[in-house]
């Protein structure tokens, strides 16, 4: 008996070392990204976050409300928001991962110098569209999942609410923001209309315009005050459920695809729910996509659109063919001059052809350099990154094909971004590659036992 318990004994208490520093082992495995990679706290990740998608909220009430305001007054808060955010990574020290973003920004700074020079007039749009990806993505490089999935959850409850404010009660939604003001003082958008609602002026679409006739009220806009944005923050919130819907609740589940479904059919979009439905059967393609692949993704969408250009005729109207046909032929006429960013004022004349608007407003250079990074930002390691790396890319390029700039609004940018980054950062990889806890089974009390009768 005696030899037993001894054995017994050794080998309980060999069984409680062994579990003890295989626990001590996992759980310095999980504090190395802290020590490598310090997360941001979720305030200030929250509030940048939050400040770029309601900066424009706020600025309308004050426009509606207080004074009138100006394109001066938006430039200046985008100016002040985008300072105060790289402020951020130069507090917290930059990082291996912020090479390719900052790789990025730097070769948007000389471009933005270049295409001032020989227009001979400043041109900083290409620029500030670059300096929020830039920032935006090395912001979530330092934020954790819980970080960004508590953002996320709040961004969308407040555009949710305020969208179910503006379907329940139009009026007194079109009263606190008056969106049609606030869009002709500081865009010039629908100066030369009226309309009584004082609603932008889409909102009330047209005779013939896709609808799913499910709601009776204007095409809602939320906290986004324009119809576009709101389509758009669907979509980005499609590309965030494809990525994280492993590590989301019940609940939060629940919100945000109540969120997107009521979103596509209150807004009556085209875009955003076919992209909607890509994005739903992409949760169990993407994966099996090849790595890399979303290279050629532009030019497969450009090759499909020629097709369906010369297949379906040329057309005017406001639908498939003609936006479509529309981002054709104007790149189609791009001339050398244009493609080399001789003529970047121009830019903003292609308000629904995406592909001419980088080209012109950044040159064929910057035009490359986007594509390149919008394409491989996101790494291809796991399946979770393997879908927002293809959501992200397919969203991006087909917007171009059918938009103009809304994809480079802040608003919307800026939590697409946000994901991005967080997809490549130590925090996330960190979670994907720490060990299960049932990947070491330490020796039980019983398993001890059973040895000790064996010997």
């Amino acid at each position: 008996m005696w030899p037993l318990r001894s054995i017994n004994a050794q080998t309980g208490a060999e069984a409680v070392r062994v579990t003890a520093s295989f626990s001590a082992a996992r759980h310095a495995q999980r504090a190395i990204p802290d020590a490598l990679d310090p997360r941001l706290p979720s305030a200030v990740v929250i509030t940048f976050g939050l400040a770029a998608i309601l900066y424009n909220a706020v600025l309308a009430i004050v426009n509606a409300h207080v004074m009138p305001l100006a394109m001066t007054h938006v430039a200046i808060t985008e100016f002040v928001l985008l300072s105060a955010l790289a402020l951020v990574p130069l507090s917290t020290g930059l990082r291996q991962n912020d090479i390719a973003p900052l790789l990025l920004g730097a070769l948007f700074v000389l471009g933005a110098l270049f295409l001032s020079f020989i227009n001979e007039a400043l041109v900083a749009a290409a620029l500030r569209n670059a300096a929020i990806i830039v920032l935006f993505t090395m912001l979530g490089q330092r934020c954790d999942a819980r970080t960004l999935r508590l953002f996320v959850i709040i961004a969308v409850a407040v555009v949710f609410a305020t969208m179910l404010f503006e379907l329940l009660a139009v009026k007194s939604y079109a009263a606190l923001f008056s969106p049609q003001q606030y869009y002709a003082n500081t865009r010039g958008i629908g100066e030369d209309t009226f309309d009584e609602t004082g609603l932008f002026p889409n909102a009330l679409g047209f005779d013939g315009r896709f609808n799913y006739g499910l709601f009776q009220a204007p095409r809602t806009s939320s906290i986004f005050l324009e119809q576009t944005s709101l389509a758009n923050f669907a979509s980005v919130t499609a590309i965030y459920l494809l990525a994280q819907w492993r590590g989301l609740t019940t609940p939060a589940r629940t919100l945000l695809v109540a969120f997107v479904v009521i979103a596509l059919l209150s807004n009556n979009t085209r875009m955003s729910s076919t992209f909607a439905l890509i994005a739903l059967a992409g949760y169990v393609v993407f994966p099996r996509l090849p790595s890399r692949g979303t290279l050629a993704l532009p030019l497969l969408l450009l090759a499909m659109a020629v097709v369906l250009t010369v297949m379906m005729g040329p057309s005017a109207d406001d639908d498939l063919a003609g936006r479509i046909g529309m981002s054709v032929q104007l790149l189609s006429l791009s001339d050398l001059q244009g493609v080399l960013g001789g003529r970047a004022m121009e830019a903003d004349a292609f308000p629904d052809s995406g592909y001419s608007y980088v080209l012109y407003s950044s040159s064929i250079i910057g035009m490359i350099c986007l594509w390149f990074y919008v394409a491989l930002i996101v790494p291809f390691r796991s399946d979770e990154q393997r879908r927002c790396a293809w959501g992200l890319s397919a969203f991006f390029f087909i917007n171009l094909l059918v938009a103009g700039d809304a994809v480079f609004a802040m608003k919307i940018a800026a939590p697409l971004w946000l994901l991005a980054g967080h997809m490549r950062s130590q925090h996330f990889h960190a979670a994907i590659t720490a060990p299960t806890r049932r990947a070491i089974r330490p020796i039980t009390s019983s398993a001890a036992s059973t040895a000790g009768a064996v010997a």
